[in-house]
């Protein structure tokens, strides 16, 4: 699945590099449960809609979506619900699409594969970082979020803590591999990051939800 700088690469693309910090940590927010001293491959499923081994449908990710933004009125939590649909929506084509061709591509152990997604994909997170206009601010902004129970899936402590573990990740210069991403190029994951966004962005206009993408400053409340 992809790490959390293209999960904030995605929120910028769809507000004008200008995401509000709650949709940031909502876009973080189904992987938090690795804080849990254990999980399980269905712990994950279940954060992220999973079920017998499949994506949610867009149907149940629009369900679900409104479901959740209904539970309450405030703009934070609407900002933090979007950043969690908007989530499990870039795993489902990241896995569809670019983990696709990887896997086809990619020779060696399951091991071995392993380590090259992990060493390329953490490359990447740098990249952005240290590549996008918006890659420092977005890091800054995360750290200015409250975070909400997702519930049941996640709780408030929980996502408090993975955002903690990653920005201060982000934040080592050492986590760094600097390596040539061979399978996971700047280009591939940009690409990416464009069609998914469009296609995201198509879907807030179905959904009628199209509001919520206002960039922060413009048109959109700042209270919670």
């Amino acid at each position: 699945m992809p790490w959390p700088m293209v999960h904030f690469a995605i929120a910028a693309q769809l507000t004008a590099c200008k995401p509000s910090p709650h949709f940031l940590v909502g876009s973080i927010a189904p992987d938090a449960l690795h804080v849990r001293e254990k999980v399980t491959r269905q712990d994950k499923g279940f954060t992220h809609l999973v079920a017998e081994d499949r994506f949610p449908s867009i149907e149940l990710l629009q369900e679900s979506c409104l479901a959740f933004l209904q539970r309450n009125q405030a703009w934070n939590w609407q900002q933090f619900v979007l950043g969690y649909m908007a989530h499990i929506y870039a795993d489902l084509r990241w896995t569809e699409t670019i983990y696709a061709e990887f896997e086809r591509d990619c020779q060696g152990s399951h091991q071995e594969k392993r380590n090259i997604y992990n060493k390329e994909v953490s490359q990447i997170e740098f990249i952005l970082l240290h590549g996008k206009e918006w890659g420092r601010e977005v890091v800054h902004s995360l750290q200015q979020a409250e975070a909400f129970p997702m519930e049941p899936f996640v709780t408030q402590a929980e996502v408090s803590r993975y955002r903690d573990l990653k920005i201060g990740w982000l934040q080592d210069d050492s986590n760094e591999p600097r390596i040539k991403p061979i399978y996971f190029t700047k280009e591939a994951v940009d690409a990416f990051i464009v069609q998914t966004s469009e296609e995201m962005n198509v879907l807030a206009k179905a959904w009628g939800i199209d509001y919520l993408l206002s960039p922060v400053g413009q048109d959109s409340p700042t209270t919670s």
